[in-house]
């Protein structure tokens, strides 16, 4: 993901000196680079800093160097964002007041874990509830070292969350930071996320990983057995990449024998299955099908 602004927030009239954010938040347009049109210069904003922005070039899709269009921020206005340029060492708060606030103002995002067993609703069965209800738990204090100075940590609110809460909320999600199980940064969305294309060995430690299926198939007759879910991979050491769970669990989230094209994110490690790399072996809450229209916020 080469250009970092993802999309341009974009509302007539409203100004960064001054002007109500939770305004703009709430009645501006999301802007991809490729719908921004020139009557909107001068009033696209930074979905993370809400600086204004500038599309580079204005109306071509390509710069004389050959660079695809981006969004850029205003020379003019100097800000201190991750949208601007990726923080190596994730985002630091100067107070615990200050992360707190950026906790209520869902900047930032304190992540226990992600939701482990299928809950159930009170008042429901099993086979009535809607896993829709229930995409994040409260959990504890955490204590988390995300302090401007060196191992300083602070007492935060934490999440349970579900790896398709956050797909749902992509577009919001993507520039927000997330401080994950055993951390030690806050780290902004689209920095979490790795492309399977780009894994070259297996990985013990758990991660945020996303990519698109080439085909999905039940490898036995029963729903109990693996789903065998293809994703695009390519590499000179592994034949191919798969992730495999049982078949009535994929698709109680959306994926089987047609989807085909779609994006799957997924939160797990990487081991080797057979010739080829896979993700397995994963909980409730740890995969989800990308809505469609967020796929191009990654492709």
């Amino acid at each position: 993901m080469d250009n970092r602004i993802k999309f341009a927030l974009y509302l007539k009239g409203w100004i960064f000196q001054g002007g109500d954010k939770a305004q703009l938040k709430k009645n501006s347009e999301k802007v991809l680079i490729d719908e921004y049109i020139p009557q909107m210069k001068g009033s696209i904003f930074c979905p993370e800093c809400f600086a204004n922005l500038f599309r580079s070039p204005e109306e071509k899709e390509f710069s004389s160097n050959g660079r695809v269009a981006y969004f850029a921020h205003s020379r003019v206005i100097k800000t201190d964002c991750g949208l601007r340029t990726k923080r190596a060492e994730g985002k630091k708060y100067l107070t615990e007041e200050d992360a707190k606030r950026a906790i209520l103002n869902e900047e930032l995002v304190i992540v226990e874990g992600f939701i482990k067993e299928r809950p159930i609703s009170p008042n429901k069965t099993p086979a009535e509830y809607d896993a829709s209800q229930v995409e994040e738990i409260d959990g504890p204090v955490a204590n988390v070292p995300i302090g401007r100075h060196k191992g300083e940590a602070f007492k935060l609110p934490s999440k349970f969350k579900t790896i398709r809460g956050i797909c749902n909320k992509f577009d919001e999600n993507i520039t927000r930071y997330f401080y994950m199980p055993n951390g030690q940064h806050a780290i902004q969305l689209q920095d979490l996320l790795k492309n399977i294309e780009s894994v070259t060995e297996e990985d013990e430690v758990p991660r945020i990983y996303y990519g698109k299926i080439i085909r999905s198939a039940n490898a036995g007759k029963t729903p109990q057995n693996i789903r065998m879910t293809k994703l695009q991979y390519t590499s000179q050491d592994y034949a191919d990449f798969y992730f495999k769970l049982a078949d009535e669990k994929q698709r109680e989230k959306g994926i089987d024998d047609n989807s085909a094209g779609r994006v799957v994110v997924m939160y797990g490690k990487i081991t080797k299955s057979g010739a080829g790399l896979c993700i397995e072996k994963v909980e409730w809450g740890e995969f989800a099908l990308l809505p469609r229209k967020y796929e191009c916020l990654l492709y």
